[in-house]
């Protein structure tokens, strides 16, 4: 199976050999086996190579998982640097024309009364207050700063300790009103040898 992606460098496009298995493991290539019946008996696992070839299935649609996730992570740094780097001319392109535009928007909407809105045949030009920024650079200073002038500005927070609580209710049986909790289950977990 191929896949075709943009190079980052290149515009035209270049093939990748994916095997079918990874793209699409739902689909079988494989032509029908003649003869075969829809009324098999259903599989249980009772016996060591049951239960081994059971593993290995599950080893190996994990591996298939993890090499689509390296596979649409690596695309996906591949289409953000080529979107990067195609987008930057427009970019640079609006931020210049739209410099060069912004006093004389300016200069006409301080003309008009209620309006913040330039109407011309090919868009509209507007001009919106952002909303106020505060960015907190040195939280130390700042909290000892508001905790002596302004204690208004300084925010309490009382949280409760899960882990004394886990204590309390599994440990010592305490029914603690508000808490819901309950035991942990055991969950079968499969790993390489």
């Amino acid at each position: 199976m191929q896949a075709a992606v943009l190079d980052p460098v290149r515009t035209e496009p270049i093939l990748l050999d994916l095997p079918s298995s990874i793209l699409y493991p739902d689909f079988d290539f494989s032509p029908p086996v003649p003869g075969s019946t829809d009324s098999l008996p259903a599989f249980t696992v009772d016996s060591l190579s049951k239960a081994n070839w059971c593993v290995s299935r599950v080893l190996e649609a994990e591996d298939r998982i993890a090499r689509r996730s390296e596979l649409a992570a690596e695309l996906h740094s591949r289409i953000d640097t080529w979107l990067t780097k195609s987008s930057s001319a427009d970019q640079e392109s609006i931020d210049y024309l739209s410099m060069l535009l912004r006093p004389f928007v300016d200069s006409e909407l301080s003309t008009q009364r209620r309006s913040r809105s330039l109407l011309l045949p090919s868009g509209t030009a507007s001009l919106r207050k952002l909303p106020d920024r505060l960015d907190i650079v040195d939280r130390e200073a700042a909290l000892s700063y508001c905790k002596t002038n302004h204690p208004e500005a300084v925010i309490v927070k009382e949280d409760l300790a899960k882990s004394a609580l886990k204590t309390l209710i599994f440990t010592q049986g305490e029914a603690i009103p508000g808490i819901s909790a309950e035991l942990g289950s055991t969950e079968l977990y499969v790993k390489h040898s």
